[in-house]
């Protein structure tokens, strides 16, 4: 599986990217065993110094077969909006597990 980080108005940092791939592996190893692609992009979108959604991510990701699943999460923070985000595409890949299952 593939992770790739990219942001737009701030610096990747070591700790970002290392937090991006163990959150998404795991994510990905609960719910998804066919997923190919994880790309993950940051914007720091403040535009008020208290405000409460000043980090957003978007988070797409890429199953075989089925359509690109794309999520985001919005925070003061941009770990908790990467975590936000994950859930929801945790949510969403376990839906479609579901409905493949089911039929």
């Amino acid at each position: 599986m593939k992770i790739l980080v990219q942001a737009k108005n701030m610096k990747i940092t070591k700790a970002i990217q290392s937090f991006v791939e163990t959150k998404a592996t795991r994510t990905v190893a609960k719910v998804g065993r066919g997923v190919t692609k994880v790309k993950v992009y940051l914007e720091n979108v403040a535009r008020k110094k208290n405000d409460p959604e000043g980090a957003k991510a978007k988070i797409e990701i890429d199953v075989p077969g089925r359509k690109t699943v794309l999520v985001e999460g919005k925070s003061f923070d941009p770990y908790q909006a990467i975590s936000k985000a994950l859930r929801a595409g945790e949510r969403r890949l376990r839906k479609i597990k579901e409905k493949s299952i089911g039929h």
